[in-house]
């Protein structure tokens, strides 16, 4: 079972937010659960940046007094949502020295919406999103793609969730996706002269590149949509490519038309 707890902060009084916000909720869920969690292969969850007037903190920001954070946490295993839950309402939280109240918690089902039909879809990559390329030779350091294309994102997402016992799908999706499933467009969020990766500074003195911004995706095919949106649903619980336990890979997801379609077609023609 997969769910999603949203938490909502409110602040007691202004501080300032400084590097990427994934890490400092990654380590508050370690604190409310487990923290023997932090070296598991995988973890059973993923989290998001804080999230300051809708926006993610991913480099630097200043909370007023009053002022609301928000942040999403996947779980797989509704054991292990309820038990952070009822911790996180219990203790209460502490931010960079600073205590905030618990404004709001949502916990949900990620299965309980019924999924979309629609053919054509949006992907905002909220945080920088990377693919690890797996290595054919002997080499030092990690590579990276950025671009994320239909088979990788899916392949990404399709491994983690069968690691985490969500997914049962496999080779033969791929291969659909692979057919099937086309990007029609990409964008950048990037100021610096439209550059679409971005890199955010890690407690421990270190760096992550990735790709920020949206990609839309074409659906040519019927027989595995709902297979389709149900990875999708898990993207968005669970972020995509790799460091989504720290927070990098936020996806937020869209159905739209498709082009020569009304939004009551829903992409179906």
């Amino acid at each position: 079972m997969a769910y999603v707890v949203r938490v909502v902060l409110a602040a007691r009084e202004g501080f300032s937010l400084g590097g990427f916000t994934g890490t400092v909720v990654e380590s508050l869920v370690l604190r409310l659960t487990d923290p023997s969690l932090h070296g598991a292969g995988p973890k059973p969850f993923s989290v998001t940046p804080l999230f300051v007037g809708g926006r993610p903190v991913v480099d630097l920001a200043v909370v007023g007094p009053g002022d609301l954070l928000e942040f999403r946490v996947g779980f797989a295993g509704e054991g292990l949502a309820r038990g952070f839950v009822e911790r996180l309402l219990g203790g209460g939280v502490e931010l960079f020295g600073r205590r905030v109240e618990v404004a709001e918690v949502e916990m949900r089902d990620v299965w309980l919406d019924p999924l979309p039909e629609a053919r054509c879809f949006k992907l905002e990559f909220l945080t920088p999103t990377r693919f690890a390329v797996p290595p054919l030779y002997k080499r030092r350091r990690a590579l990276f793609d950025f671009l994320p294309r239909p088979l990788t994102l899916f392949k990404s997402a399709v491994r983690h969730g069968r690691e985490l016992g969500l997914l049962k799908l496999g080779a033969p999706f791929l291969r659909w996706v692979y057919t099937y499933v086309a990007l029609t467009d990409v964008g950048c969020w990037c100021r610096r002269r439209g550059s679409c990766v971005r890199t955010v500074k890690l407690p421990n003195g270190g760096v992550a590149r990735g790709f920020v911004g949206w990609a839309l995706y074409r659906i040519y095919g019927k027989r595995r949509l709902a297979d389709v949106w149900k990875t999708i649903r898990l993207m968005e619980a669970f972020n995509v490519g790799t460091g989504r336990g720290m927070g990098l890979g936020v996806v937020r997801a869209t159905p739209l038309p498709c082009p020569g379609e009304t939004a009551k077609d829903g992409g179906q023609r």
